[in-house]
């Protein structure tokens, strides 16, 4: 299926070539001809036909037919045709010569897909990388984000965490901007939001464009990285049906070590005594209450999943076409969660003359069954509250409202997870349709006009309805609650392109200037009611609690772009780009900027002085380019001032109602885009006739302007939105490689792949200048655990430390300062904390810098193995360097509330045993459970993430059946992970703010699954 993409773009990529011939030189010469084809018979306009040796060279006709003029017949013809294996054949005197090509299987890697059109692998200069639809379709992924995940040099791709059809955290090459750092995708030309909703077996190929000089033809939108998808196409020949299934079961990899029932009364009747207060009632006779409710046990279960697809491809003379349709189920590993996705997929194009026209049109449908929230208090989510909830109370309880059991006395208001799962019925619709239809016009010969539009329509329907309850003596609600509400996004695309490709002797020139306009409109409607009867959820049966509103804002981008690519004798090649761009999103005076980009590649293995070299030394080249990108993903209007209305108010004796508005924003008209400047050098090595593939780049990326929200005193009025202004500088600098091997021996077919990613992060400046930005929030109660400061990278981990327990009163009466004790609540088995600026007190004053969430670098590597028709692949991906805040630790070791503790607490400090875990003491007069260096842990790891086995059955076996080929497989999914995180998952990605990243907060927990699966690949 690699060669789909390559015949549908066959016209863009012909090459014209021209007879070289000197006439004097050839005029005793013959003339050979003949026809060229492929192994259906169909005709291949545009074969290079090449004397060997020799500079003679010509293209087939539109019919296949071609004619050459040669010295004599002694020399050798060569054919070769991208996505073909080229040829070569002796003349032997003949006057005729008919040739039929093999497809190429490797040759998508000579073909890469950039902004607005290809390109040769040989001929680019920026830093892009390429992944095959096979290396997608080998992943256990069930979504195309996921299936990135160490398998491209310079991105990092962060969970976003288990729950069924969540999406990711990318970054590529760092983290450049304190808003949106997501990349750009591209779909078949149109932009999208992201592309969890494609069905990994759609997808011809994925290029990712890494720096500026690559990314610069998209401009304001290419600050964080382009994602350019390609779907599959049709292809000329026999009409071809594949169906793909599989099904699995999915199983929680990890849970939490917690307290039964019986330990955790013998614990917190310890924390009571050294606080002298008299134990909890629940806590009596800790013997007698014996395992107790295991809440994660009653959360969890085995979860099924199940996809299918079914897709037909082929095509004529003039045509092509491809559809297909494909379903996906997967059950969430929490009870009551799942995420279904339905997709249809049509693809075609037409040619007439000189008009080609062609669509791609990519419905979905999408239901989400979420983890719900918190029913209040404090636990959080069902998952955080399952960690937290006592396992002495009961999950079920027939007399009170609702049926279930809950906490009672004096305790931390935790509800209970499995009546969160179980009274709320939360549902997530989400319909897509991304449409595109060109129109391509050959003007004259290598001259071409392209009119491309697209639409994006993003339908989304949520609803949530509480039954009532009473769950234990800490939550009641007697009315059901609902709410609904519904959004849509429409995004308008329309390009005009003239592109310009032709050859002149070793002379190439690819020429693009285009202009195009964007339009997004987003509109949501939402209500809100209580007190309907029981079976009835729609909000015309409440009876109390009424709310609603609905908001709409829209925003346009218009673009002017140009583009030369400029080859000589396939050694030298330069690459220019400009694009300008006007955004509604900022003010009359900054609405336009400028995103230029140079680079240049030299192809040293085309060197007549590299021949001696070619035995080994296959590929050569070298990189270098610098480009400035664009940023403005903030939100619309944030230049004008926001007013608020409907904000009435009493007056006078009267008691009069008057209507009332006010000021919640000022206007920054002179915010402007932020900057990212790209400088990288990058080199390609191939050896041994490419079978040994390195490709190596260094980059600086310094991104100016960033875009902040300053706070505002309160005396303003219009604090609680505090206003952008540009006050910000982030440099990214790293070293990013990626090897690949593969070779053939006999019947033996293998490959080895590796990444590999480092990137180190740095505020350069902010606001003021010592201006500091918070958050990391990691429990309910506990301070934030980042800072994102001048000096250090983005989301810092900044905190107290911690210097090991007092064991005595006298350790805490040295630890003074000028006569007094620097922590004068502890007593021995408390922690002792580090007096950071040396004021005699522990606090806030004393946090400092202790390590950073991005990793010092991350890999990927692994391997395909194929014999007589076995085959195996296995895929492993980690980081090294990076630190994670375990906020559910902090909840977990703290012995300070009443709640579920982990059982490390059991080895806590004693008079009798000193250990290095402190003292249970309810209240936690000294504060061992503050915010600190305690629960900041080691986040590196290693995950064995893909394995899978497959045989395809012989052809011999399957004639009878008309089928072409037919492969089972065996695949497993996240087998193991190798960390020293204690936390459930050390693959963490918070997709909320940049400033929480590594942060692992209990009361949004969802574990990873270990996917096991079986499936079948038929083609007919």
């Amino acid at each position: 299926m690699q060669q789909i993409l390559l015949k549908e773009l066959r016209y863009l990529l012909v090459i014209p070539l021209f007879l070289l011939s000197i006439a004097g030189a050839w005029a005793q010469g013959i003339t050979v001809q003949g026809k060229v084809t492929d192994e259906n018979g169909t005709a291949l306009p545009g074969v290079t036909v090449l004397l060997k040796g020799g500079s003679t060279a010509a293209p087939t006709d539109a019919n296949g037919a071609y004619s050459i003029t040669v010295p004599n017949g002694n020399g050798t013809l060569v054919f070769s045709y991208i996505g073909f294996q080229s040829q070569e054949v002796p003349i032997n005197n003949l006057s005729t010569i008919d040739v039929q090509m093999g497809a190429d299987a490797e040759a998508l890697e000579e073909v890469v897909v950039v902004g607005y059109g290809t390109q040769r692998r040989q001929d680019v200069t920026g830093a892009i990388s390429s992944i095959k639809a096979d290396d997608i379709v080998t992943q256990g992924a069930n979504t195309v984000e996921k299936s990135l995940q160490g398998r491209v040099a310079g991105v990092q791709v962060e969970s976003a965490g288990g729950n069924p059809g969540s999406g990711v955290r990318i970054l590529v090459r760092g983290t450049g901007s304190l808003n949106n750092n997501n990349p750009l995708y591209i779909v078949d030309g149109v932009q999208v939001d992201n592309i969890n909703n494609l069905a990994p077996t759609d997808i011809a190929s994925m290029d990712i464009l890494k720096d500026a000089s690559a990314a610069a033809i998209y401009g304001s939108r290419a600050a964080n990285g382009v994602v350019l998808i390609t779907t599959k196409s049709g292809r000329k020949g026999e009409n071809v049906i594949d169906f793909n299934a599989y099904y699995g079961i999915q199983n929680i990899t990890k849970k939490l070590d917690l307290l039964n029932a019986s330990e955790w009364a013998q614990v917190s009747n310890a924390a009571y005594n050294a606080a002298g207060l008299e134990p909890l009632d629940i806590a009596q006779n800790p013997q007698s209450l014996g395992k107790g409710t295991d809440w994660q046990d009653e959360i969890y279960r085995t979860a099924p999943m199940q996809n299918y697809n079914l897709a037909a491809s082929g095509g004529g003379d003039a045509y092509t076409y491809s559809l297909s349709g494909g379903y996906l189920s997967q059950d969430g590993i929490v009870k009551n969660t799942g995420y279904d996705r339905w997709n249809l997929r049509l693809k075609s194009d037409f040619t007439k003359g000189r008009v080609r026209i062609g669509e791609s049109v990519i419905l979905s449908k999408e239901t989400f069954d979420p983890l719900t929230g918190g029913l209040g208090g404090q636990g959080g989510n069902p998952v955080g509250s399952a960690i937290k909830m006592i396992p002495v109370f009961d999950v079920y309880n027939p007399d009170a409202i609702g049926g279930y059991g809950g906490a009672y006395g004096p305790v931390v208001d935790i509800a209970n997870p499995v009546a969160q799962l179980n009274l709320r019925d939360v549902e997530n619709n989400v319909n897509k349709a991304i449409i595109n239809a060109f129109a391509e016009v050959s003007i004259l010969d290598g001259l071409k006009y392209k009119f491309n539009v697209g639409y994006t329509n993003t339908s989304e329907y949520y609803y949530e309805y509480t039954r009532p309850y009473q769950i234990g003596a800490l939550f009641t609600n007697l009315d059901a609650d609902l709410y609904e509400s519904r959004n849509q996004t429409n995004y308008f695309l329309q390009e005009h392109t003239l592109s310009y490709d032709k050859m002149f002797g070793k002379h190439n020139i690819q020429a693009l200037v285009g202009y195009t306009y964007q339009n997004t409109q987003y509109r949501i409607l939402e209500g809100r009611k209580s007190g309907m009867p029981d079976g009835i959820s729609v909000i015309d049966a409440g009876t109390s609690n009424t709310a609603s509103g609905s908001r709409a804002w829209e925003n346009a981008l218009i673009s002017y772009l140009g583009r030369l690519i400029y080859s000589y004798d396939d050694r030298y090649v330069l690459t220019a780009i400009v694009r300008r761009d006007g955004s509604s999103r900022f003010g009359n005076n900054y609405q336009y900027g400028n995103f230029p980009s140079l680079a240049f590649a030299w192809n040293a293995s085309s060197e007549e002085f590299f021949e001696p070299l070619e035995s080994v030394f296959s590929m050569l080249k070298i990189r270098a380019s610098y480009g400035e990108l664009g940023n403005q993903e903030i939100e619309d209007y944030g230049f004008v001032p926001s007013i608020s209305p409907n904000l009435n108010y009493v007056i006078g004796t009267e008691q009069t109602l008057w209507p009332g508005a006010i000021q919640t924003a000022f206007a920054t008209p002179n915010i402007k885009w932020e900057s990212s400047k790209t400088l990288d050098f990058g080199a390609d090595l191939g050896f041994f006739n490419n079978k040994l593939f390195l490709t190596a780049d260094y980059f600086i990326r310094r991104n100016t302007d960033i875009l902040l929200q300053v706070p505002i005193p309160l005396s303003t009025g219009a604090s609680s939105n505090n206003p952008y202004i540009n006050a910000g500088q982030i440099t990214n600098r790293g070293f990013e490689a990626a090897l690949s091997y593969n070779n053939t021996v006999n019947d033996f077919t293998y490959g080895i792949t590796g990444t590999f990613s480092s990137v180190n992060n740095e505020v350069d400046n902010l606001g003021t200048g010592s201006q500091q930005m918070f958050g990391g929030q990691p429990t309910h109660h506990g301070a934030s655990a980042t800072v994102t400061q001048a000096g250090y990278p983005v989301g810092a981990f900044y905190l107290i430390k911690t210097n090991g327990i007092f064991n005595s009163q006298e350790e805490i009466n040295a630890h003074s300062y000028e006569g007094q004790l620097i922590q004068p609540n502890a007593k021995p088995g408390d922690i002792r904390f580090v007096d950071y600026n040396n004021d005699g007190q522990i606090d806030q004053n004393d946090r400092q810098f202790l390590g950073s969430p991005t990793p010092k670098f991350t890999y990927g590597f692994g391997g395909s193995l194929e014999w007589k028709g076995f085959d195996m692949n296995l895929f492993f991906q980690g980081t090294y360097g990076n630190k994670i805040y375990n906020g559910l630790r902090q909840d977990m070791e703290s012995m300070n509330l009443n709640t579920n503790y982990s059982t490390a607490t059991l080895n806590a400090w004693t008079p009798e045993n000193h250990t290095d875990f402190p003292r249970a003491v309810i209240n936690d007069p000294n504060l061992n459970s503050q915010t600190s260096d305690r629960f900041l842990e080691n986040g590196s790891y290693l995950r064995f993430k893909t394995l899978q086995f497959g045989y395809t059955l012989p052809k011999s076996l399957l004639d009878a059946a008309k089928i072409n080929s037919c492969r089972v497989y065996l695949s497993f999914d996240n087998l193991f992970t190798i960390t020293n995180y204690k936390g459930y998952n050390p693959d963490l990605g918070r997709t909320g703010s940049v400033l929480d990243r590594g942060v692992d907060f209990g009361h949004a927990a969802y574990p990873l699954a270990r996917t096991s699966m079986v499936g079948v690949q038929l083609s007919f």
